[in-house]
Protein backbone atom coordinates (compact mmCIF):
# COMPACT_ATOMS: atom_id res chain seq x y z
CA UNK A 1 0.00 0.00 0.00
CA UNK A 2 1.37 3.59 -0.84
CA UNK A 3 1.93 5.56 2.66
CA UNK A 4 -1.48 7.97 2.94
CA UNK A 5 -0.67 11.29 1.56
CA UNK A 6 -2.87 13.73 3.30
CA UNK A 7 -5.94 13.37 5.86
CA UNK A 8 -8.47 15.80 6.12
CA UNK A 9 -11.75 16.75 7.57
CA UNK A 10 -15.11 17.98 6.61
CA UNK A 11 -18.03 18.73 9.15
CA UNK A 12 -21.39 19.96 9.41
CA UNK A 13 -23.08 20.74 12.53
CA UNK A 14 -25.68 22.33 14.44
CA UNK A 15 -24.68 24.17 17.94
CA UNK A 16 -28.47 24.75 19.80
CA UNK A 17 -28.47 27.16 21.95
CA UNK A 18 -29.98 27.40 25.39
CA UNK A 19 -32.49 29.83 24.91
CA UNK A 20 -33.52 31.63 21.39
CA UNK A 21 -31.63 35.45 21.10
CA UNK A 22 -32.81 38.59 19.58
CA UNK A 23 -31.61 40.01 16.31
CA UNK A 24 -28.94 42.16 18.17
CA UNK A 25 -27.70 39.78 20.10
CA UNK A 26 -27.93 37.13 17.14
CA UNK A 27 -25.77 39.84 15.36
CA UNK A 28 -23.15 40.26 17.80
CA UNK A 29 -22.71 36.28 17.98
CA UNK A 30 -21.94 35.97 14.61
CA UNK A 31 -19.66 39.44 14.76
CA UNK A 32 -17.95 36.99 17.45
CA UNK A 33 -17.40 34.17 15.35
CA UNK A 34 -16.13 35.79 12.16
CA UNK A 35 -13.33 37.42 14.44
CA UNK A 36 -12.54 34.91 17.43
CA UNK A 37 -13.43 31.48 15.48
CA UNK A 38 -10.47 31.81 13.53
CA UNK A 39 -7.89 32.59 16.06
CA UNK A 40 -9.48 29.77 18.86
CA UNK A 41 -9.29 27.01 16.37
CA UNK A 42 -5.35 27.61 15.14
CA UNK A 43 -4.08 27.93 18.69
CA UNK A 44 -1.40 25.29 19.17
CA UNK A 45 -1.32 24.42 15.51
CA UNK A 46 2.06 24.24 13.59
CA UNK A 47 1.01 24.05 10.42
CA UNK A 48 -1.31 27.37 9.44
CA UNK A 49 -2.89 24.87 6.50
CA UNK A 50 -3.37 22.42 9.16
CA UNK A 51 -5.94 24.17 11.24
CA UNK A 52 -9.29 23.80 11.46
CA UNK A 53 -11.45 26.64 10.03
CA UNK A 54 -15.15 27.56 9.70
CA UNK A 55 -16.19 27.90 5.92
CA UNK A 56 -19.65 28.98 6.18
CA UNK A 57 -22.14 29.92 9.52
CA UNK A 58 -25.23 30.65 9.87
CA UNK A 59 -26.91 32.12 13.02
CA UNK A 60 -30.49 31.66 13.78
CA UNK A 61 -32.73 32.54 17.00
CA UNK A 62 -31.93 29.08 18.68
CA UNK A 63 -28.96 27.49 16.70
CA UNK A 64 -25.88 27.64 15.11
CA UNK A 65 -25.21 26.14 11.91
CA UNK A 66 -21.73 25.53 11.20
CA UNK A 67 -19.55 24.12 8.28
CA UNK A 68 -15.78 23.50 9.45
CA UNK A 69 -13.20 21.53 7.43
CA UNK A 70 -8.94 20.87 8.43
CA UNK A 71 -6.49 19.20 8.18
CA UNK A 72 -4.89 16.64 10.79
CA UNK A 73 -4.84 19.33 13.52
CA UNK A 74 -7.62 20.43 15.50
CA UNK A 75 -10.27 17.97 13.25
CA UNK A 76 -14.09 19.40 13.37
CA UNK A 77 -14.82 17.40 16.57
CA UNK A 78 -12.28 19.35 18.59
CA UNK A 79 -13.28 22.61 16.78
CA UNK A 80 -16.95 22.20 18.04
CA UNK A 81 -15.94 21.11 21.74
CA UNK A 82 -13.64 24.35 21.82
CA UNK A 83 -16.56 26.83 20.40
CA UNK A 84 -19.36 25.43 22.41
CA UNK A 85 -16.82 25.84 25.62
CA UNK A 86 -15.84 29.67 24.32
CA UNK A 87 -19.26 30.52 23.79
CA UNK A 88 -20.11 29.04 27.33
CA UNK A 89 -17.16 31.01 29.02
CA UNK A 90 -17.02 34.33 26.67
CA UNK A 91 -20.47 35.14 25.87
CA UNK A 92 -22.17 33.44 28.11
CA UNK A 93 -22.71 36.14 30.82
CA UNK A 94 -23.06 38.64 27.81
CA UNK A 95 -25.35 37.10 25.62
CA UNK A 96 -27.04 35.12 28.57
CA UNK A 97 -26.36 31.84 26.25
CA UNK A 98 -24.34 28.67 26.13
CA UNK A 99 -24.78 25.81 23.57
CA UNK A 100 -27.35 22.84 25.28
CA UNK A 101 -26.68 20.29 22.65
CA UNK A 102 -24.15 19.57 19.61
CA UNK A 103 -25.78 17.83 16.63
CA UNK A 104 -23.55 16.40 13.67
CA UNK A 105 -25.21 16.43 10.59
CA UNK A 106 -22.65 14.80 8.01
CA UNK A 107 -19.01 14.12 9.07
CA UNK A 108 -16.52 13.03 6.46
CA UNK A 109 -12.77 11.50 6.71
CA UNK A 110 -10.87 12.09 3.34
CA UNK A 111 -8.22 10.03 2.50
CA UNK A 112 -5.74 10.76 -0.11
CA UNK A 113 -3.92 8.04 -1.76
CA UNK A 114 -3.70 4.81 -3.64
CA UNK A 115 -4.17 1.31 -3.33
CA UNK A 116 -6.21 1.34 -0.35
CA UNK A 117 -7.98 -2.04 0.47
CA UNK A 118 -11.51 -1.90 0.54
CA UNK A 119 -12.59 -2.48 4.78
CA UNK A 120 -15.65 -1.91 7.24
CA UNK A 121 -15.57 0.51 9.65
CA UNK A 122 -17.82 1.13 13.01
CA UNK A 123 -20.14 4.36 12.62
CA UNK A 124 -20.02 4.81 9.14
CA UNK A 125 -23.21 5.84 7.06
CA UNK A 126 -20.99 5.50 4.05
CA UNK A 127 -17.59 4.57 2.17
CA UNK A 128 -16.87 6.05 -1.14
CA UNK A 129 -13.64 5.33 -3.28
CA UNK A 130 -11.75 6.44 -6.35
CA UNK A 131 -8.18 5.48 -7.60
CA UNK A 132 -7.34 8.58 -5.58
CA UNK A 133 -8.84 8.45 -2.48
CA UNK A 134 -11.39 7.42 -0.06
CA UNK A 135 -14.25 9.25 1.88
CA UNK A 136 -15.55 7.67 4.67
CA UNK A 137 -18.76 9.60 6.05
CA UNK A 138 -19.47 8.86 9.77
CA UNK A 139 -23.13 8.68 11.29
CA UNK A 140 -22.15 10.17 14.78
CA UNK A 141 -23.67 11.92 18.20
CA UNK A 142 -22.49 14.41 20.30
CA UNK A 143 -21.00 11.26 22.80
CA UNK A 144 -18.45 10.08 20.03
CA UNK A 145 -17.75 13.84 19.50
CA UNK A 146 -16.07 13.70 22.95
CA UNK A 147 -15.10 10.13 23.10
CA UNK A 148 -12.37 11.00 20.14
CA UNK A 149 -14.31 8.01 17.93
CA UNK A 150 -13.22 10.03 14.62
CA UNK A 151 -9.47 9.74 16.05
CA UNK A 152 -9.80 6.15 16.81
CA UNK A 153 -11.51 5.64 13.05
CA UNK A 154 -8.54 6.97 11.41
CA UNK A 155 -6.41 5.09 13.53
CA UNK A 156 -8.57 2.16 12.73
CA UNK A 157 -8.84 2.72 9.06
CA UNK A 158 -4.57 3.11 8.98
CA UNK A 159 -4.15 -0.36 10.98
CA UNK A 160 -6.32 -2.12 8.65
CA UNK A 161 -5.00 -0.83 5.36
CA UNK A 162 -1.50 -2.43 6.79
CA UNK A 163 -0.08 -4.89 4.78
CA UNK A 164 -1.17 -8.52 6.20
CA UNK A 165 1.84 -10.59 7.17
CA UNK A 166 2.99 -13.09 4.90
CA UNK A 167 5.66 -14.67 6.50
CA UNK A 168 5.62 -17.44 8.97
CA UNK A 169 5.15 -16.53 12.44
CA UNK A 170 7.69 -16.64 14.91
CA UNK A 171 8.84 -20.32 16.06
CA UNK A 172 12.58 -20.76 16.78
CA UNK A 173 13.52 -23.29 19.19
CA UNK A 174 15.87 -22.13 21.68
CA UNK A 175 16.95 -24.96 23.97
CA UNK A 176 15.68 -28.55 23.46
CA UNK A 177 16.12 -31.85 26.15
CA UNK A 178 18.03 -34.68 25.14
CA UNK A 179 15.76 -37.31 22.98
CA UNK A 180 14.67 -39.84 25.19
CA UNK A 181 13.24 -43.48 24.90
CA UNK A 182 9.35 -44.23 24.97
CA UNK A 183 7.63 -46.68 26.66
CA UNK A 184 4.03 -46.05 24.87
CA UNK A 185 2.33 -44.29 21.77
CA UNK A 186 -1.38 -44.75 22.35
CA UNK A 187 -3.38 -41.09 22.10
CA UNK A 188 -3.84 -40.99 25.98
CA UNK A 189 -7.48 -39.50 25.62
CA UNK A 190 -8.95 -42.60 23.98
CA UNK A 191 -7.69 -44.79 26.98
CA UNK A 192 -8.98 -42.04 29.70
CA UNK A 193 -11.95 -42.43 28.61
CA UNK A 194 -11.75 -45.98 28.03
CA UNK A 195 -10.67 -46.55 31.84
CA UNK A 196 -13.50 -44.33 32.74
CA UNK A 197 -11.05 -41.68 33.93
CA UNK A 198 -12.75 -38.85 32.44
CA UNK A 199 -16.14 -38.45 31.05
CA UNK A 200 -17.19 -35.89 29.01
CA UNK A 201 -20.13 -33.12 30.15
CA UNK A 202 -20.36 -31.43 26.94
CA UNK A 203 -18.53 -30.09 24.49
CA UNK A 204 -15.00 -29.16 25.42
CA UNK A 205 -16.16 -29.70 29.46
CA UNK A 206 -15.06 -33.00 31.10
CA UNK A 207 -15.38 -34.49 34.11
CA UNK A 208 -11.96 -35.18 35.84
CA UNK A 209 -12.82 -38.71 37.83
CA UNK A 210 -10.89 -39.54 41.47
CA UNK A 211 -7.31 -41.63 39.42
CA UNK A 212 -7.60 -38.48 37.05
CA UNK A 213 -8.13 -35.58 39.78
CA UNK A 214 -5.28 -37.00 41.55
CA UNK A 215 -3.08 -36.71 38.61
CA UNK A 216 -4.58 -32.99 37.85
CA UNK A 217 -3.74 -32.14 41.88
CA UNK A 218 -0.03 -33.43 41.72
CA UNK A 219 0.31 -31.66 38.58
CA UNK A 220 -0.57 -28.34 40.28
CA UNK A 221 1.61 -29.33 43.45
CA UNK A 222 5.31 -29.73 41.24
CA UNK A 223 4.43 -26.47 39.87
CA UNK A 224 3.95 -24.37 43.10
CA UNK A 225 6.39 -26.23 44.82
CA UNK A 226 9.10 -26.62 42.22
CA UNK A 227 8.20 -23.60 40.25
CA UNK A 228 6.16 -20.80 41.88
CA UNK A 229 7.02 -20.81 45.45
CA UNK A 230 10.76 -21.37 45.14
CA UNK A 231 10.59 -18.44 42.83
CA UNK A 232 8.53 -16.02 45.46
CA UNK A 233 5.40 -16.32 44.13
CA UNK A 234 2.60 -15.95 46.65
CA UNK A 235 -1.02 -17.04 46.20
CA UNK A 236 -3.53 -14.77 45.86
CA UNK A 237 -7.41 -15.53 44.70
CA UNK A 238 -7.92 -13.58 41.18
CA UNK A 239 -11.97 -13.32 40.56
CA UNK A 240 -13.40 -15.31 37.85
CA UNK A 241 -16.05 -12.88 36.44
CA UNK A 242 -13.95 -10.44 34.40
CA UNK A 243 -15.78 -7.13 33.66
CA UNK A 244 -15.81 -6.33 29.91
CA UNK A 245 -14.06 -3.08 30.69
CA UNK A 246 -11.42 -5.14 32.26
CA UNK A 247 -11.42 -6.91 28.80
CA UNK A 248 -11.59 -4.00 26.77
CA UNK A 249 -8.58 -2.66 28.62
CA UNK A 250 -6.22 -5.78 27.95
CA UNK A 251 -7.38 -5.30 24.53
CA UNK A 252 -9.21 -9.08 24.29
CA UNK A 253 -12.12 -7.07 23.03
CA UNK A 254 -11.11 -6.23 20.13
CA UNK A 255 -8.67 -9.25 19.91
CA UNK A 256 -10.28 -12.25 20.33
CA UNK A 257 -13.87 -11.40 21.09
CA UNK A 258 -15.27 -14.26 19.15
CA UNK A 259 -12.97 -16.78 21.57
CA UNK A 260 -14.72 -15.70 24.55
CA UNK A 261 -17.99 -16.80 26.63
CA UNK A 262 -20.02 -14.28 27.69
CA UNK A 263 -21.98 -13.98 31.35
CA UNK A 264 -25.32 -12.06 31.24
CA UNK A 265 -27.20 -10.76 34.63
CA UNK A 266 -31.11 -11.21 34.66
CA UNK A 267 -32.57 -8.52 34.12
CA UNK A 268 -34.48 -8.87 37.68
CA UNK A 269 -33.95 -10.87 40.61
CA UNK A 270 -38.02 -11.20 41.21
CA UNK A 271 -38.71 -14.31 40.47
CA UNK A 272 -42.57 -13.77 38.80
CA UNK A 273 -40.30 -11.74 36.24
CA UNK A 274 -39.38 -14.87 34.87
CA UNK A 275 -43.06 -17.04 35.91
CA UNK A 276 -44.43 -17.34 32.09
CA UNK A 277 -40.34 -18.74 31.42
CA UNK A 278 -40.91 -21.01 34.45
CA UNK A 279 -44.19 -22.21 33.02
CA UNK A 280 -43.17 -22.71 29.85
CA UNK A 281 -40.26 -25.05 30.14
CA UNK A 282 -42.55 -26.84 32.85
CA UNK A 283 -45.10 -27.69 30.17
CA UNK A 284 -42.49 -28.16 27.39
CA UNK A 285 -40.06 -29.80 29.60
CA UNK A 286 -37.52 -28.07 27.43
CA UNK A 287 -34.99 -25.14 28.53
CA UNK A 288 -36.52 -22.23 25.98
CA UNK A 289 -32.96 -20.51 25.54
CA UNK A 290 -34.62 -18.07 22.99
CA UNK A 291 -37.06 -17.25 25.13
CA UNK A 292 -34.88 -16.42 28.15
CA UNK A 293 -32.49 -14.07 26.51
CA UNK A 294 -35.15 -11.59 26.66
CA UNK A 295 -35.02 -11.77 30.44
CA UNK A 296 -31.56 -11.58 30.53
CA UNK A 297 -29.86 -8.36 30.08
CA UNK A 298 -26.49 -7.55 27.70
CA UNK A 299 -23.34 -9.28 28.69
CA UNK A 300 -21.70 -7.33 31.22
CA UNK A 301 -18.41 -10.05 32.17
CA UNK A 302 -16.86 -12.80 30.04
CA UNK A 303 -15.57 -15.48 31.88
CA UNK A 304 -11.65 -15.46 32.39
CA UNK A 305 -9.76 -16.32 28.68
CA UNK A 306 -5.93 -15.92 30.48
CA UNK A 307 -7.02 -15.77 33.99
CA UNK A 308 -4.36 -13.11 34.48
CA UNK A 309 -6.84 -10.29 33.19
CA UNK A 310 -7.87 -9.06 36.63
CA UNK A 311 -4.08 -8.87 37.97
CA UNK A 312 -3.52 -5.89 35.98
CA UNK A 313 -6.62 -4.63 37.20
CA UNK A 314 -5.63 -4.24 40.53
CA UNK A 315 -3.19 -1.54 39.93
CA UNK A 316 -5.35 0.21 37.70
CA UNK A 317 -4.90 4.03 38.43
CA UNK A 318 -3.14 3.27 41.64
CA UNK A 319 0.86 4.29 41.94
CA UNK A 320 3.79 1.76 42.28
CA UNK A 321 6.94 1.79 44.13
CA UNK A 322 9.49 -0.67 42.14
CA UNK A 323 11.83 0.18 45.80
CA UNK A 324 9.18 -2.57 47.48
CA UNK A 325 10.69 -4.49 45.05
CA UNK A 326 8.70 -6.52 42.14
CA UNK A 327 4.95 -8.18 43.00
CA UNK A 328 5.20 -11.54 42.51
CA UNK A 329 1.98 -13.83 42.65
CA UNK A 330 0.32 -16.77 41.52
CA UNK A 331 -3.60 -18.09 40.87
CA UNK A 332 -4.90 -21.59 40.72
CA UNK A 333 -8.54 -21.18 42.25
CA UNK A 334 -10.14 -22.15 38.92
CA UNK A 335 -11.08 -22.59 35.41
CA UNK A 336 -9.77 -20.44 32.58
CA UNK A 337 -12.42 -20.61 29.40
CA UNK A 338 -11.98 -20.25 25.85
CA UNK A 339 -14.47 -20.63 23.15
CA UNK A 340 -12.75 -23.48 21.02
CA UNK A 341 -15.40 -24.53 18.32
CA UNK A 342 -14.39 -27.11 16.25
CA UNK A 343 -10.78 -26.94 17.36
CA UNK A 344 -11.95 -29.17 20.56
CA UNK A 345 -9.19 -32.23 20.70
CA UNK A 346 -9.35 -34.65 23.49
CA UNK A 347 -8.03 -33.06 26.39
CA UNK A 348 -5.66 -30.93 24.94
CA UNK A 349 -7.95 -28.57 23.77
CA UNK A 350 -11.13 -27.64 25.66
CA UNK A 351 -13.52 -24.79 26.82
CA UNK A 352 -13.07 -25.08 30.21
CA UNK A 353 -9.56 -26.27 31.39
CA UNK A 354 -7.39 -26.01 34.60
CA UNK A 355 -4.53 -23.60 34.65
CA UNK A 356 -1.83 -22.22 37.16
CA UNK A 357 -1.52 -18.48 35.88
CA UNK A 358 2.23 -17.17 37.49
CA UNK A 359 2.17 -13.14 37.67
CA UNK A 360 4.57 -10.37 38.01
CA UNK A 361 5.49 -6.88 37.81
CA UNK A 362 8.74 -4.63 38.29
CA UNK A 363 11.46 -2.86 36.51
CA UNK A 364 12.24 -4.14 33.14
CA UNK A 365 15.51 -5.86 34.52
CA UNK A 366 13.08 -7.70 37.45
CA UNK A 367 11.03 -8.86 34.80
CA UNK A 368 12.74 -9.95 32.40
CA UNK A 369 15.25 -12.05 35.28
CA UNK A 370 12.07 -13.04 36.78
CA UNK A 371 10.69 -14.69 33.76
CA UNK A 372 14.34 -16.25 32.90
CA UNK A 373 14.19 -18.22 36.23
CA UNK A 374 10.85 -19.33 35.39
CA UNK A 375 12.56 -20.70 32.36
CA UNK A 376 14.98 -22.49 34.06
CA UNK A 377 12.48 -23.94 36.31
CA UNK A 378 10.28 -24.89 33.93
CA UNK A 379 13.10 -26.66 32.18
CA UNK A 380 14.58 -28.28 35.27
CA UNK A 381 10.74 -30.33 35.94
CA UNK A 382 9.58 -31.17 32.41
CA UNK A 383 12.99 -32.78 32.06
CA UNK A 384 13.96 -34.01 34.90
CA UNK A 385 11.05 -34.28 37.84
CA UNK A 386 8.44 -35.72 34.63
CA UNK A 387 11.26 -37.03 33.00
CA UNK A 388 9.78 -35.70 29.58
CA UNK A 389 11.49 -34.50 26.00
CA UNK A 390 11.22 -30.68 25.84
CA UNK A 391 12.10 -27.91 23.74
CA UNK A 392 11.64 -24.18 25.07
CA UNK A 393 10.61 -21.72 21.32
CA UNK A 394 10.41 -18.52 21.29
CA UNK A 395 7.32 -17.89 19.53
CA UNK A 396 5.15 -14.80 18.20
CA UNK A 397 3.99 -13.04 21.35
CA UNK A 398 0.26 -14.71 22.73
CA UNK A 399 -0.34 -11.93 24.19
CA UNK A 400 0.04 -9.46 21.98
CA UNK A 401 -2.01 -11.68 19.24
CA UNK A 402 -4.84 -11.14 21.74
CA UNK A 403 -5.11 -7.76 22.10
CA UNK A 404 -4.97 -7.79 18.32
CA UNK A 405 -1.63 -6.49 18.06
CA UNK A 406 0.35 -7.16 14.82
CA UNK A 407 3.62 -5.18 15.22
CA UNK A 408 5.50 -3.67 17.38
CA UNK A 409 7.11 -6.98 18.52
CA UNK A 410 10.77 -6.72 17.85
CA UNK A 411 11.83 -5.96 21.60
CA UNK A 412 15.34 -6.58 23.29
CA UNK A 413 14.12 -9.65 24.61
CA UNK A 414 12.09 -12.52 23.55
CA UNK A 415 7.98 -11.85 24.12
CA UNK A 416 6.65 -15.33 24.98
CA UNK A 417 8.61 -18.47 25.20
CA UNK A 418 6.48 -21.49 25.19
CA UNK A 419 7.67 -24.63 26.73
CA UNK A 420 6.83 -28.15 24.20
CA UNK A 421 6.28 -31.17 25.63
CA UNK A 422 7.00 -34.19 22.42
CA UNK A 423 4.27 -36.63 21.95
CA UNK A 424 5.39 -40.33 20.51
CA UNK A 425 1.32 -41.00 19.13
CA UNK A 426 1.47 -37.93 16.83
CA UNK A 427 4.26 -39.19 14.79
CA UNK A 428 8.31 -38.38 14.00
CA UNK A 429 9.67 -35.62 16.82
CA UNK A 430 11.22 -33.82 13.40
CA UNK A 431 7.59 -33.43 11.55
CA UNK A 432 4.82 -33.74 14.79
CA UNK A 433 3.50 -30.69 16.10
CA UNK A 434 4.87 -31.05 19.91
CA UNK A 435 2.44 -30.15 22.80
CA UNK A 436 2.61 -26.39 24.26
CA UNK A 437 2.28 -27.20 28.30
CA UNK A 438 2.91 -23.52 29.39
CA UNK A 439 4.84 -20.46 28.61
CA UNK A 440 6.51 -17.11 30.14
CA UNK A 441 5.83 -14.10 28.60
CA UNK A 442 7.30 -10.65 29.38
CA UNK A 443 5.04 -7.68 28.17
CA UNK A 444 7.14 -4.64 28.32
CA UNK A 445 5.11 -1.62 28.98
CA UNK A 446 1.98 -2.31 27.56
CA UNK A 447 -0.31 -3.31 30.46
CA UNK A 448 0.51 -0.32 32.30
CA UNK A 449 -0.24 2.21 28.93
CA UNK A 450 -3.44 0.69 28.79
CA UNK A 451 -4.22 -0.04 32.44
CA UNK A 452 -2.54 3.61 33.75
CA UNK A 453 -0.83 2.17 35.96
CA UNK A 454 1.60 5.00 37.41
CA UNK A 455 5.54 4.15 39.12
CA UNK A 456 6.05 6.69 42.25
CA UNK A 457 9.30 8.30 40.64
CA UNK A 458 8.34 8.14 36.86
CA UNK A 459 10.34 5.05 36.15
CA UNK A 460 9.28 2.28 33.47
CA UNK A 461 7.83 -0.61 34.83
CA UNK A 462 7.08 -3.76 33.56
CA UNK A 463 4.78 -7.00 33.86
CA UNK A 464 5.09 -10.45 32.66
CA UNK A 465 2.95 -13.83 33.20
CA UNK A 466 2.88 -17.38 32.97
CA UNK A 467 0.19 -20.21 32.19
CA UNK A 468 -0.13 -23.85 33.01
CA UNK A 469 -2.58 -25.99 31.28
CA UNK A 470 -3.01 -29.07 33.80
CA UNK A 471 -4.88 -31.03 31.67
CA UNK A 472 -1.91 -30.91 29.10
CA UNK A 473 0.58 -31.82 31.68
CA UNK A 474 -1.13 -34.92 32.34
CA UNK A 475 -1.26 -35.80 29.06
CA UNK A 476 2.02 -35.55 28.35
CA UNK A 477 3.21 -37.37 31.47
CA UNK A 478 0.48 -40.48 30.14
CA UNK A 479 1.45 -39.58 26.31
CA UNK A 480 5.17 -40.37 26.99
CA UNK A 481 4.96 -42.85 30.27
CA UNK A 482 1.58 -44.77 29.96
CA UNK A 483 -0.92 -45.47 32.57
CA UNK A 484 1.12 -47.98 34.66
CA UNK A 485 2.62 -46.10 37.46
CA UNK A 486 5.46 -48.15 37.79
CA UNK A 487 6.85 -46.82 35.10
CA UNK A 488 6.50 -43.30 35.76
CA UNK A 489 9.43 -41.38 36.89
CA UNK A 490 10.88 -41.96 40.42
CA UNK A 491 10.67 -37.92 40.80
CA UNK A 492 6.88 -37.95 39.87
CA UNK A 493 6.15 -40.50 42.43
CA UNK A 494 7.76 -38.80 45.31
CA UNK A 495 4.57 -36.77 44.55
CA UNK A 496 1.49 -39.11 44.52
CA UNK A 497 1.93 -42.79 46.12
CA UNK A 498 -1.05 -44.39 45.18
CA UNK A 499 -3.84 -43.63 42.37
CA UNK A 500 -7.06 -43.48 44.21
CA UNK A 501 -9.45 -45.92 43.33
CA UNK A 502 -12.35 -45.24 40.69
CA UNK A 503 -16.13 -45.09 41.20
CA UNK A 504 -17.94 -48.35 40.06
CA UNK A 505 -20.79 -48.28 37.75
CA UNK A 506 -22.67 -51.53 36.16
CA UNK A 507 -21.76 -49.86 32.59
CA UNK A 508 -18.14 -48.64 33.21
CA UNK A 509 -15.61 -50.78 32.51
Amino acid sequence: MEKVRRISFRARATLKLSKPLEEEKRNELSNWIKLRAGELLSKGTRIKEEAAKVENFEVFDNKIILEISSGRSVRPHDALARLRKAIGEELGKKLGVGVREIQIEDYEIIFEGSNFRKINLPFTKEITSNENEVRVKLNLTEKEIYSQVPDRIVKLFLEKQQEVPTGKEIHEVRWSSQQKPHKYNVDPSLELVKRGWVKRFDQGIWYYMPPFAALMRTMEKIIVEEIAVPNGFVEAYFPKLITLEVMRKKGQLYGIPNEMFYVCEPISRDASYFEDYMDKVKVTNETLPTELLGKLKPPTYALPYAQCEPFYEIFSGEIVDVDQGPIKLFDRSGFSFRYESGGLTGLERLNAFNRIEITYLGTPEQVVEIRDKLVDSYQRVLDKTLDLEVRTVEVTPVWMAHAGVTSDVQRSVPATLDFEVYLPYRGERETSEWLEVGNASVHFDKYMQWYNVKEKKEREVWTGCSGNGLERWVVSLLANHGFNPEDWPKEFRKYLEKLPENIKLVTWP
